[in-house]
């Protein structure tokens, strides 16, 4: 009984693992070509759960982008200040 059980459960485990494996793999993947973080709709789950302000752009949407596009130009300098020491 526990044999079967264990040579069942086995075979999905390991298809879990390696399903779960390759999503990473290709998020890694997508983040080092795109060279952007992830990033949601703005508000996000807040929204769905009531919360109709958006605690980093105060619901508008043109900010949330140049937030974005800061965040990348200081990313840019910290790799250029590396690359010179």
């Amino acid at each position: 009984m526990t044999s079967d059980l264990l040579q069942q459960f086995i075979p999905v485990f390991f298809v879990t693992l390696i399903v779960f494996g390759l999503f990473f793999l290709f998020m890694g993947v997508g983040y080092i070509v795109k060279k952007q973080p992830l990033k949601g709709s703005c508000g996000g789950v807040a929204n769905l759960m009531g919360d109709e302000y958006c605690q980093f752009c105060g619901n508008d949407p043109n900010k949330c982008e140049s937030q974005v596009a800061d965040s990348k130009n200081l990313s840019d300098k910290a790799a250029k200040l590396g690359k010179q020491i």
